[in-house]
């Protein structure tokens, strides 16, 4: 079975849930199948997926303004330097599951992660598995997400605050805790999910070019 790290990462925030926000509430084992298996993203994610993609696209020097998918990001006055390798796909097999994930940008053995948010919560990032995944998958030693917080001024246009950055490292025991919650991920898909509905619609491109594993 093939799982994108996202996914894991969402079954491991619904298993050790906590609210991010008063009122917030618990989301159910359906919830969480149907993020999994229905490509419906919020409006914040698809603000996030336009940001990505003009951080990919973007060009050497500075910039006021970026835009893509119909978003325009009047960003802050900051230096940000991005690396030359860019959303760069990997995978790995932790037991009877195949796991794959993508990064933003790599350079070495430091792995770049760009996120936007509304709210700086260092700990939500650190205690998720994301980073572990992602130094294993690209055998790399350190993890940096460059975290902006933006502000919607008017319908698609954001205002960019200077990004927050925050670092992890590889350490002694990652492989085996990332072996460990694939385990517990692929019960719960054996369970829950049915190939090729263990995966997000968003993962078909990757599986036409790939094996996809039968659990």
């Amino acid at each position: 079975m093939l799982a994108r790290v996202s996914n894991i990462e969402a079954y491991r925030q619904w298993k050790n849930w906590r609210p991010l926000f008063d009122g917030q509430e618990e989301p159910t084992v359906e919830d969480l199948v149907r993020f999994i298996t229905v490509d419906e993203p919020s409006a914040a994610m698809r603000a996030g997926t336009a940001f990505h993609r003009a951080m990919e696209l973007a060009q050497d020097g500075d910039h006021e303004e970026f835009e893509a998918n119909g978003y325009r990001f009047i960003l802050p006055d900051a230096e940000l330097s991005v690396p030359a390798v860019r959303e760069m796909r990997a995978y790995g097999t932790y037991g009877g599951l195949e796991v794959t994930g993508q990064v933003d940008a790599i350079h070495g053995k430091i792995v770049f992660d760009h996120k936007t948010t509304s709210k700086f919560d260092p700990e939500r990032y650190l205690d998720g598995c994301q980073w572990k995944f992602y130094l294993d998958l690209f055998e790399a030693d350190q993890f940096q997400w460059n975290i902006f917080l933006i502000k919607e001024e008017e319908p698609q246009v954001y205002r960019v605050a200077k990004p927050h950055v925050l670092k992890a490292y590889r350490y002694p025991g990652l492989r085996a805790d990332c072996e460990a919650l694939a385990a517990d991920y692929l019960d719960f898909a054996r369970v829950h999910l049915t190939p090729p509905a263990a995966t997000n619609q968003n993962d078909l491109d990757a599986i036409r070019n790939h094996h996809l594993m039968a659990v």
